[in-house]
C-alpha cells in the first residue's frame, strides 16, 4: 500500500509541521499523488525547491494554467539562498488550486526536533490534514546538540539543554498545543522519522506508546517500503 494511503491523506491542504524529514515526507507523497491527480507543493516558511516543475510568483490562473501541463509544481516566491518562500500573491488561500496542497509550514534547520517560536507554525487556512514530523536521530543526543530553539525546546519538555532527549520529552513536544500542535485545527496524526537502527525503532516506540494521537514511525530515506502504525493511536491496526 502507498504510504498517502497508509495516513489516508485527504484531498485539499496538508500542512507539515517539526523536524527530522518534513521535506522527503512532502516529497514522497506528492510523488504518490500526482500519479492519480493534482499536487501542489507550497511553502508558509522557506525551503530547498523541489525536484519538479517550479512556478515563481505565481497567481491562482498561473498555477491552474501550468497544472493543466504538469501534474506536480511548486510554487512560491524567490528566497535567500535559492530557496522558495510563501507565495505572496496567493494570500494564504491553497483551497481549490489543485486536488492535493502539501505545504512545509516552518522550519528546523535540519534539525531532527523543535519548539516553535511565537510566530510558528505558519499555518495555512483550514488545513484538512496536520502532520507533526520529529526525526528519532535525537535519541543519545542533548537537546543543545538535537533541537531547533533548543531554550523553547527545554522550556516545553522540562529538560534542560545539557539534558539527554528522551521519549517522554518528544511525546511532550509532539502533543503539547504549545508545541508541534500549536495552532492545528482538525485532523491532526505524528510521524516519528528516521527509525533506522534498532536503538531508534525502540525509542521510537516508546514515544509512541506514550501518545494517543494517530503515529507512525518509519524511516523515509533508509527503508522508504517500511512503515509502523503506533500502538496508541485511536484506530490503530498493527503494522503495514
Amino acid at each position: 500500500m502507498r504510504l498517502s494511503d497508509r495516513l489516508a491523506i485527504p484531498r485539499g491542504v496538508t500542512a507539515v509541521v517539526g523536524g527530522g524529514g518534513k521535506t522527503s515526507l512532502i516529497w514522497r507523497l506528492a510523488q504518490e499523488l500526482s500519479q492519480r491527480a493534482t499536487v501542489l507543493i507550497a511553502t508558509t516558511a522557506h525551503i530547498r525547491p523541489p525536484a519538479c516543475e517550479t512556478l515563481l510568483k505565481p497567481d491562482p490562473m498561473a498555477i491552474r494554467d501550468a497544472l493543466l501541463r504538469h501534474r506536480l509544481l511548486a510554487i512560491g516566491d524567490p528566497a535567500p539562498e535559492g530557496k522558495l518562500a510563501q507565495a505572496s500573491r496567493l494570500h494564504g488561500e491553497y483551497r481549490g488550486l489543485a486536488d492535493y496542497v502539501l505545504i512545509e509550514a516552518d522550519g528546523s534547520r535540519g534539525f531532527p526536533v523543535k519548539a516553535p517560536a511565537a510566530h510558528e507554525p505558519a499555518m495555512p487556512r483550514e488545513p484538512s490534514l496536520t502532520i507533526a514530523v520529529a526525526g528519532m536521530s535525537c535519541c543519545g543526543r542533548t537537546v543543545a546538540q538535537a533541537a531547533h530553539r533548543p531554550a523553547l525546546y527545554a522550556a516545553l519538555t522540562g529538560l534542560r539543554e545539557q539534558d539527554l532527549i528522551t521519549p517522554a520529552a518528544v511525546a511532550k513536544a509532539l502533543a503539547n498545543p504549545a508545541g508541534q500542535r500549536k495552532g492545528v485545527p482538525g485532523r491532526f496524526l505524528i510521524i516519528l522519522n528516521q527509525a533506522d537502527t534498532e536503538e531508534r525503532i525502540a525509542f521510537a516506540r516508546e514515544v509512541a506508546s506514550l501518545l494517543t494521537e494517530e503515529t507512525w514511525i518509519m524511516a523515509l530515506t533508509a527503508r522508504p517500503d517500511w512503515a509502523q502504525r503506533g500502538a496508541r493511536g485511536p484506530t490503530a491496526a498493527g503494522n503495514a
